[in-house]
């Protein structure tokens, strides 16, 4: 139907006949005589003209483009002009060139679109543009996004062969085991009452891909997670797979740094610099109050000692230099509400309240600063006009993201947008997290029940295993994160190969019921078998693409995402299922029953 594209037309093909086909766009009539139309396509726009004294049958042309309606689909034929003023020297961009028409056909004429997604200005709310799916994916910035992540995932492609690594898909429909996340079950007519459950990750199959000898391998793997969403999550989601037998932690570092870096340079033709930096997850919470600190700037958390209540208790501050003037007291709300969301947080506007807060007892912001005041504020050289912000948190297994580290990422946000914080888009700084806990402890366990950091496969340090037997909440995983930017793009470690020590952390660490246990039984036993030592990493790809096209939102990186609370609003999916339909599964519908917020031990 066509012999070019609109985007590859240049000087090059002036004087040619050419045949286009795409969507009909800014129809100007600029006279009785004149007409111009741009037309677009997958690969790019050019400049229709259609004149009286140049073209046969032009009324007739005319009266068709003036009932075209904004993305009615058209082909035309016509040749290949210079606009005027151009000349074809060095000339090879659509810009320079328009096509003089001396045919037109519709082949779709658009109903009344309910947005127009080539103008920015009036763009409606996601939940309209979701609803419309196939026409937000003609924006032109979403059609780049799903274009880079198509070169990105061939890049990853041909890293992964070159180097040695086997494509394996692995079943969609598995079974349910407690590994962190909720499932998504999957009913059969097969064993009424009995359900698959899409896998939260490839995981276990990949360990057991090992065992098979397998060595390298490798998959874009969909995944599975029935969580609360917000804007870098997704309930079904993409993620590079890897894993590789008989290496070291380093090793698998090594390979992920030389993936970053052919992607950056194959996407972006940027050089990244390896190795990366290496940070534990101690040094991250203590100086950054995040697992996934944003090294880029600075404010970073101080602890201070001597204000510790207890000896579990660690006190931090936070300062913001010249904060109580860069930030009226308005704009001072989002902290404030975030302190107050927080439990066991102080926080303070400014050095004198400080003051009031040290010694209790109801001095006036004016008074003279105390000597142990004097102290402190030496220590964080805090002056006038700064701003403060103080908390208390357990030193030991602390929440991955402290009140103070979402206090600086919130500062930092806010400090960008007021001129006061420069980030070049354009800077990336790689960052590995090691040594987190192998265990945590449930925040809401009156027992201190220890539950797995990462997932319940992963392998504790050597020199602390034994520890394991002996006091499990000081043990050091083999866990590794690869953090972006403050963005976690992947995570990994080295996996328990031992089945005796994986039986172990079932039983006598996380307390995992026998039923439990047994569900787990198929991977106990292929460790027994000859499994070699291994490890992996699993890489977000939605996320991946989201800061390599700077987008907000993975939902702008995924041709067809859920909405903001798990809905296809396009497809209309979840649907309600008929009773008739429910009973071929032996299944019926129990309203208003309490949702468990725990996975079964």
């Amino acid at each position: 139907m066509r012999s070019h594209t609109c985007g590859e037309l240049g000087s090059q093909h002036v004087g040619q006949m050419v045949e286009l086909c795409g969507w009909a766009q800014n129809v100007r009539v600029l006279s009785d005589t004149l007409v111009f139309v741009k037309l677009r396509d997958a690969y790019g726009s050019v400049q229709l003209l259609t004149e009286h004294r140049r073209m046969p049958g032009f009324a007739e042309q005319k009266r068709q483009l003036e009932l075209l309606s904004t993305d009615t689909l058209i082909s035309v034929k016509g040749k290949v002009a210079m606009r005027p003023g151009d000349t074809a020297k060095g000339k090879s961009s659509t810009r320079d060139i328009e096509i003089l028409v001396e045919r037109v056909q519709i082949l779709n004429q658009a109903k009344p679109l309910p947005f127009n997604p080539h103008v920015k200005a009036n763009m409606p709310n996601e939940e309209v543009r979701l609803a419309h799916r196939y026409l937000d994916l003609r924006r032109p910035e979403l059609q780049r996004n799903i274009r880079v992540r198509s070169k990105a995932t061939m890049a990853i492609r041909q890293f992964m062969d070159d180097h040695g690594f086997v494509d394996i898909e692995t079943p969609l429909l598995f079974k349910s085991t407690p590994e962190g996340a909720r499932e998504f079950l999957v009913p059969t007519r097969a064993s009424p009452g009995a359900c698959y459950a899409l896998p939260q990750s490839p995981q276990q199959f990949k360990q057991i891909l090992m065992a098979a000898g397998f060595d390298r391998y490798y998959q874009i793997a969909r995944c599975f997670r029935d969580e609360d969403l917000r804007a870098d999550r997704q309930p079904e989601f993409t993620q590079v797979d890897m894993e590789m037998s008989f290496v070291t932690k380093e090793d698998i570092q090594q390979v992920m740094e030389r993936l970053i870096q052919h992607v950056w340079s194959t996407v972006k033709n940027i050089q990244i610099d390896a190795p990366f930096r290496r940070m534990s997850f101690a040094e991250a919470t203590r100086r950054f109050g995040s697992d996934k600190p944003d090294t880029r700037f600075g404010l970073e958390i101080v602890q201070i000692p001597q204000l510790s209540s207890e000896t579990n208790i660690v006190a931090e501050a936070l300062l913001i230099t010249g904060g109580a003037n860069i930030f009226s007291a308005k704009e001072l709300t989002p902290f404030l509400e975030l302190l107050r969301s927080n439990w066991g947080a102080t926080g303070l506007t400014n050095i004198t309240l400080l003051s009031r807060w040290l010694t209790n007892n109801g001095s006036s912001a004016g008074q003279e600063p105390t000597d142990r005041l004097k102290e402190i504020l030496a220590l964080l050289s805090a002056k006038s006009g700064d701003l403060l912000f103080v908390s208390e948190r357990l030193s030991h297994i602390t929440p991955a993201n402290t009140t103070l580290g979402r206090l600086r990422t919130l500062a930092a946000k806010l400090l960008q947008e007021k001129g006061e914080l420069i980030i070049p888009e354009d800077r990336f700084e790689f960052l590995w997290i090691e040594d987190f806990p192998l265990f945590t402890c449930e925040a809401d366990s009156l027992q201190s029940q220890l539950s797995a950091t990462h997932h319940p496969f992963t392998a504790p340090v050597s020199e602390d295993l034994p520890l394991l037997y002996s006091d499990p909440a000081k043990v050091r995983g083999q866990h590794y994160d690869l953090v972006l930017n403050g963005v976690e793009l992947g995570g990994g470690s080295m996996r328990v190969h031992d089945p005796d020590v994986q039986q172990y952390i079932f039983e006598k660490v996380l307390h995992l019921s026998p039923r439990v246990r047994d569900s787990f039984s198929h991977l106990v036993a292929a460790l027994g078998h000859g499994c070699p030592p291994h490890g992996g990493i699993a890489l977000g790809l939605d996320r991946l693409i989201a800061v390599l096209t700077n987008s907000l939102s993975l939902r702008d990186v995924i041709a067809f995402p859920k909405s903001a609370d798990g809905r296809d609003l396009f497809m209309h999916s979840p649907a309600s299922a008929s009773t008739a339909r429910l009973e071929n599964y032996g299944l019926q519908v129990c309203k208003n029953l309490p949702i468990s917020t725990k996975e079964h031990k």
